[in-house]
């Protein structure tokens, strides 16, 4: 594009010089011509009074030899005619010698190339002037003055090749300043688009110069420096404040886990496998609630993956759900292969999982099936979470994934799914939504599969009915 911009202006600039040079050079056309064709009256007015003179005595010899002395020095052809039609010249021949001579026939006229009808005169063309000369007591004669247009037309053409040669350099010595500006504003517009680009992923550190070519632009880099520190002094101010929630709220976290802790010498043995569930369920939720401070926390182009068993992760997640599906008679089940890996940022998978999980089974209805299901296609790998529930139309299943979007009688902030997508996206994932098979919905979660070391071969899926003491192979 900036190419063609380029050669746009260029262009511009040699349609105006052109225009201006040709006129220029018809001009001179029009001015050498009549300026030769001036030279040549003028010297016929000086020789038509002697000339008269001589043809008024009758002094024939006389006219020849002022014929032959005037062609000498002025380097053309004269020719008189007399009152009674006698004609009497002299040329200058190839020696270089004038020499007198009698035409057959008078060779007078309109003169030759006058610009009228044509500004450069033609290859071997002549420019002649006629003047009246007056006979005492015989009339009136002619003098005729013929002279070869070659200088004049090779004066023109130097001239006219001289201005076009001048139209190559006056188009490189207008465009070049402008080409100069336009590349150094075009280098500034680049700095700051850099500076934005950077700040948009997450670098808030960055800014650009200011010395920029022209007020606009400085002005504009002078504004993004000013967002770039306001950017960056918000976001600091932003993992301040987080950093002090994650202390708050860890602290009150440890706490808990020391009572109950504490509580278990004082509970029946029957009750030591709850007991212990939630101990790992407030494991759970500490580890949940640090990992999403931390990825509120980092930086947004820190999105560092890495290969994980994702059947060992959802398998757990899973089991941490089950007690609430029993108390509500929803019947979990998981199939997946034996092993499963897949790329991705730490906590992603179980945060999103954990998310699913709690909506599938808060829109399910009392006896019916949450069916959790991982699958391996080639590169990719699938978990897919299938309840029971009402559904979404397909309206709706696009604004679900949006942040604030809530629906049904249950209470709820409208981040849960926003938050998924965001950890699913950060690991090269997404997160779908489709019509479940006859009703409710699947949540369909693909991840980027990874197959770390020698597990190549593939091994026959396992299924398994989920319950608070843990899955039951079938």
């Amino acid at each position: 594009m900036r190419q063609i911009h380029s050669i746009v202006q260029c262009l511009l600039i040699g349609t105006v010089l052109t225009a201006l040079l040709v006129p220029l050079g018809y001009l001179y056309a029009e001015h050498a011509n009549r300026a030769a064709t001036d030279r040549l009256r003028g010297s016929a007015d000086a020789m038509a009074t002697p000339l008269s003179h001589a043809m008024t005595n009758g002094d024939a010899a006389g006219v020849d030899r002022l014929l032959v002395e005037f062609a000498a020095a002025q380097r053309l052809e004269v020719s008189v005619r007399w009152p009674d039609g006698t004609v009497r010249g002299s040329a200058v021949d190839a020696d270089g010698h004038a020499r007198a001579f009698t035409p057959s026939t008078w060779q007078g006229g309109v003169p030759e190339g006058q610009l009228a009808e044509r500004p450069l005169p033609p290859v071997g063309g002549r420019l002649s002037v006629e003047a009246p000369l007056s006979v005492d007591g015989a009339g009136s004669g002619v003098l005729l003055l013929r002279q070869s247009a070659t200088e004049l037309r090779s004066r023109i053409l130097t001239v006219w090749i001289t201005l076009g040669l001048l139209l190559p350099f006056g188009v490189a010595l207008c465009a070049l300043p402008t080409l100069v500006l336009r590349r150094r504003t075009l280098r500034d517009l680049d700095r700051i688009g850099d500076t934005v680009r950077a700040l948009a992923d997450g670098e808030f550190h960055a800014r650009t110069a200011e010395h920029c070519e022209g007020d606009a632009l400085k002005g504009l880099a002078a504004e993004v420096n000013r967002l770039a520190a306001v950017i960056q002094s918000m976001m600091e101010d932003r993992r301040s404040f987080l950093a002090d929630v994650a202390h708050q709220l860890r602290n009150p976290m440890v706490a808990l886990r020391l009572r109950l802790e504490n509580l278990r010498p004082h509970l029946p043995d029957a009750a030591a496998e709850r007991h212990e569930r939630l101990l790992a369920d407030v494991d759970r939720l500490d580890r949940t609630l640090t990992e999403m401070l931390e990825h509120a926390r980092s930086h947004p182009a820190d999105r560092s993956t890495q290969v994980v068993e994702v059947c060992g992760l959802v398998e757990e997640c899973v089991r941490g759900w089950a007690s609430v599906a029993e108390q509500r008679a929803i019947r979990m089940t998981l199939e997946m292969p034996r092993h499963a890996w897949g790329l991705t940022r730490p906590g992603a998978v179980e945060q999103a999982l954990n998310v699913l999980l709690d909506n599938a089974l808060k829109y399910s209805p009392e006896g019916g099936v949450v069916e959790i299901a991982i699958t391996v296609a080639g590169p990719r790998l699938r978990i897919r979470v299938r309840d029971e529930g009402p559904g979404l139309p397909d309206s709706e299943r696009e604004a679900a994934l949006e942040r604030g979007w809530s629906r049904g009688p249950f209470p709820s902030t409208g981040i849960g799914l926003s938050i998924a997508v965001k950890l699913i996206e950060s690991a090269g994932g997404r997160l779908e939504l489709r019509s479940g098979e006859g009703r409710g919905l699947s949540a369909l979660l693909h991840l980027v599969g990874a197959l770390p070391g020698d597990e190549g071969d593939e091994e026959p899926a396992r299924s398994a009915a989920v319950s608070a003491s843990g899955p039951t192979m079938a």
